[in-house]
């Protein structure tokens, strides 16, 4: 069954649905849908990643410049690949999942 994560950018109030989907050969299928303009090139570009992908943050095709293309350094669409596939890949719980729901961030207050 895929892997959805849905991830809400309050800063530019975009919207970024990945569902990741595993593969018979092992590689990890993933769809990216945004209402962003800027995730286009990303979602045309990144869809796939294999386990190495998912484990290796530096060397990783969803970080590489030319697949992120002209996105800005804080959106959220690689972190959701990333939940999306670790979810697919039994690295993250479903019931956690639906129960919490994604990592958010929150603006902290002194």
């Amino acid at each position: 069954m895929p892997s959805t994560i849905v991830a809400n950018m309050a800063v530019c109030d975009k919207t970024v649905k990945v569902t990741a989907e595993a593969r018979e050969d092992g590689d990890i299928d993933i769809r990216i849908e945004s209402n962003c303009s800027a995730v286009k090139h990303y979602a045309e570009t990144l869809t796939k990643v294999t386990m190495d992908d998912i484990m290796n943050f530096q060397n990783s095709v969803i970080n590489r410049e030319d697949v992120r293309g002209n996105m800005s350094m804080i959106c959220t669409a690689p972190i959701a690949v990333y939940q999306a596939a670790w979810m697919e890949a039994g690295m993250l719980s479903r019931n956690i999942y639906r129960k919490l729901g994604p990592c958010t961030l929150d603006v902290g207050r002194e």
